[in-house]
């Protein structure tokens, strides 16, 4: 097996981009059923409001079309089917660190409204979990 050829292309000059560039994504798993497996019936009003919050973020959005999931209930020893949409975006480093209050405000007011044993987001390839919302 021939070894892999490592391209090295200059995409700023090349393609007449901006000299900054966004490394890490911020991503929100929006669901579509409770804790019970309910369907929760409004997923499309929190992927916008969850969307406007993420282009504050990065400056711009990215919603995926709903996918196939599932999470073990441990409690009941089933699993919960489900299919949340993915919101995400490329983070801008400078205005992360004031918006993190909104985001949490939406991430626990999305989880008690809607139910969930958990919401979860990923940041910069590692995955967080909230279990236990703010009143």
């Amino acid at each position: 097996m021939a070894d892999a050829v490592e391209i090295e292309l200059d995409f700023v000059s090349g393609l007449g981009a901006e000299e900054s560039v966004s490394v890490q994504t911020l991503t929100l798993y929006i669901p579509d059923r409770d804790r019970e497996g309910k369907e929760i019936g409004n997923q499309r009003q929190w992927v916008l409001e969850g969307a406007a919050l993420l282009c504050e973020i990065g400056g711009g959005v990215t919603i995926q079309p709903a996918v196939e999931g599932g999470w073990l209930d441990r409690d009941a020893a089933r699993v919960i089917w489900e299919k949340p949409v993915l919101v995400y975006t490329y983070v801008d480093g400078e205005r992360l660190p004031g918006a993190l209050p909104r985001l949490r405000a939406f991430l626990h007011r999305m989880g008690r409204d809607t139910r969930q044993g958990e919401v979860a987001i990923a940041f910069d390839d590692e995955f967080y979990r909230i279990r236990k919302f703010d009143p």
